[in-house]
């Protein structure tokens, strides 16, 4: 069976689900080459349908989900069109049955929201900050009016329980019972028919946090596990925020909403100290590690209902919170707010107790979950975690820390990246039935290149380089990084997900401690911020330790254990490491290359791409890159390009 999976919010991506395996992915800010693209096109798709070798008569249905209030928009209307319906094609069960029955797409849909053309289009809430972010990664509001567009609107509004509305505090909800029920596996999702190119498709319309929820426990292999989801959704009660979820074999139900806002206060921080709207919250975990928790309170450690009468915005209330100690305390307060000044201990100590108080939320919440399975008698070893704050390593360490299961995965897409592939495998697996497929989980899923896309990428600029074919370039690599050069490398499909994990990177020495202000200046981008070692697996637990492994994903914060890595520990001596295998490519044979010639089997890895731009998708991206950033030389699928 063939599902079609497509988000239209930020991080809009298409891709293609076949028999449980997912064959292609695009992520449409690699192609846009714009930051967090939202909105899908229907090149997006075509390339999905392409690279899964899959004509559109054989997708038997299409899921289908969006951020939180955006509604679905595409840049020719005329060639997609999406209506809710109340009849289920594929004869699936359905909760919402009764509240659905015998009415139309207009009638379902007054049970939606959108807020996206508003935002952008309207002259006074497009100069708010949600107003600017979105104008930013919605590249279409500048090229047409909004009368063009057809927008589908998005339903948030699933199945709801009664008891889910009590209003209980972060520590509340480890006394709650949940009861796993069929009627919430089945309450978060609406049927839908699908027109692409006039063939109509019938299809699932999925809850967000759902479809996180789904991207990460069928890509853990676990049997079964406790999931937990949670993002930068405002601090509001219900389940937009996200939710605590049990998977069983091909199911997953909904247990409680956790009505937690630590993400949105987090993100709120990271723009208010001037690390800058769009891209903050990762800034704000590196500049963590440069200061103390010195403002850390836990009376701000809570959801929503222990905020409730406290607080009309808890997010502006921790801020005030902080700045009010440190200008008690004798704090520079001329600094706050400056990005020339973000080490000042003003921003580097609000970042830090911010990143504390994100830890201890996510941990809280942690606990509350175990509780409330406990309760229930459900006896469950391991963990999921998905949603925008699974990105935070020190936090995810924390939990892994925590000893309070056994197992622990995160999907590397655990942002929006991976809303599309959570959709069509919800479709797949929780409502229609299929028993989970046994695959090799791996990242790199991105579209495939061809010798004829880089010859002609080479040749329309080919007077700017130098092009050698090294007989072993695995070697000339080796050697190029022993003897100090700054590279990037280029290998197979692309990465799924923020994080460069060796098929579009920059790697260095990480042995030399200059190279980390070099590579800094080569993307032009703050000296202050880390970067990430990756390490072969096997010699993991002789550099580092405090992280799970295999950590393949750069999902965990690691205490590093030598003074041999000065490039790639940072000021807290932590690191955010890549445990890198045979699964990797070449990537894997350049470790074992550089380790036989230095002893030393880590490389320092970041993405390969300049200041506020997506990681390079295709060769030409990468081309460009090394006219672009001060590279060394380029590898890319077999050849080593340097500039003239």
């Amino acid at each position: 069976m063939n599902i079609l999976g497509l988000h239209f919010g930020h991080d809009a991506a298409a891709m293609v689900l076949s028999g449980g395996m997912v064959k292609s992915y695009v992520l449409r800010e690699r192609t846009t080459r714009i930051k967090h693209a939202l909105g899908l096109d229907m090149r997006s798709i075509e390339m999905a349908l392409h690279e899964a070798g899959v004509d559109l008569g054989s997708v038997a249905c299409v899921a289908i989900s969006s951020t939180q209030c955006v509604e679905l928009l595409v840049d020719d209307p005329a060639r997609l069109k999406i209506e809710y319906t109340f009849t289920d094609s594929l004869s699936r069960p359905m909760s919402l049955h009764e509240e659905l029955e015998g009415k139309d797409h207009n009638a379902i849909s007054s049970r939606s929201s959108s807020m996206l053309l508003d935002l952008v289009y309207d002259s006074r809430l497009s100069k708010t900050y949600l107003g600017q972010t979105y104008r930013k990664v919605f590249p279409e509001c500048t090229q047409y009016p909004r009368s063009y567009f057809e927008p589908t609107p998005w339903i948030d509004a699933f199945s709801d329980c009664q008891d889910w509305n009590a209003p209980l505090g972060l520590r509340d909800l480890a006394s709650v019972t949940p009861v796993v029920s069929d009627h919430l596996r089945y309450g978060f999702h609406i049927p839908i028919n699908v027109s692409i190119d006039g063939r109509n498709i019938p299809g699932y319309a999925i809850n967000h946090h759902l479809a996180h929820a789904a991207n990460a426990f069928y890509g853990s292999g676990f049997a079964s596990a406790a999931i937990m989801t949670h993002d930068g959704f405002g601090m509001q009660p219900g389940y937009h925020s996200g939710m605590f979820y049990l998977g069983h074999d091909e199911a997953i139900y909904p247990l409680w909403p956790h009505h937690l806002g630590a993400g949105y206060m987090y993100e709120h921080t990271a723009n208010s100290i001037g690390l800058g709207v769009g891209g903050g919250s990762g800034k704000l975990m590196g500049l963590a590690g440069h200061g103390q928790p010195t403002f850390y309170d836990s009376s701000f450690v809570g959801n929503y209902f222990d905020f409730q009468g406290k607080y009309r915005d808890v997010s502006k209330n921790w801020l005030f919170h902080c700045k009010t100690e440190a200008s008690r305390r004798g704090y520079a307060m001329q600094d706050f707010a400056d990005p020339t000044r973000a080490t000042s201990p003003i921003n580097a100590d609000i970042a830090a107790s911010t990143q504390r108080l994100l830890e201890e939320t996510r941990l809280a919440a942690t606990q509350a979950l175990v509780s409330q399975l406990e309760n229930a008698e459900i006896e469950v070893k391991n963990l999921c975690l998905s949603g925008g704050t699974a990105l935070n390593c020190p936090s995810n360490s924390d939990i892994w820390n925590s000893g309070l299961f056994a197992g622990l995965y995160i999907d590397p897409d655990c942002d929006d990246s991976g809303i599309a592939v959570g959709a069509a495998l919800v479709a797949f697996h929780s409502i229609l039935g299929h028993p989970r497929v046994r695959t090799i989980s791996t990242p790199y899923l991105g579209p495939r290149y061809s010798e004829a896309d880089l010859e002609r990428a080479l040749s329309q600029v080919h007077d700017e380089l130098s092009i050698d074919s090294p007989v072993d370039p695995v070697e000339e690599a080796a050697n190029d990084l022993s003897n100090n050069r700054i590279i990037g490398w280029f290998e197979g499909r692309s990465e799924c997900g923020p994080r460069a994990l060796g098929h579009r990177s920059i790697l260095a020495d990480p042995r030399r401690p200059e190279n980390s202000d070099r590579v800094n200046a080569v993307k032009d981008r703050e000296t202050w911020r880390p970067f990430a070692p990756a390490v072969l697996a096997a010699d993991a637990a002789d550099w580092f330790d405090s992280v799970p492994e295999p950590s393949p994903y750069m999902l965990f914060n690691a205490r590093v254990v030598t003074d041999s890595l000065p490039a790639v520990t940072h000021a807290d001596g932590s690191a955010r490491i890549q445990t890198v295998d045979a699964s990797c490519g070449d990537f894997y044979h350049l470790l074992q290359a550089f380790k036989a010639r230095t002893g030393v089997p880590v490389v320092l890895n970041t993405s390969l791409n300049g200041p506020g731009e997506p990681i390079v998708e295709t060769p030409d991206d990468a081309v460009r890159a090394l006219l672009a950033r001060n590279l060394d030389a380029l590898y890319i699928q077999g050849r080593r390009v340097t500039r003239r």
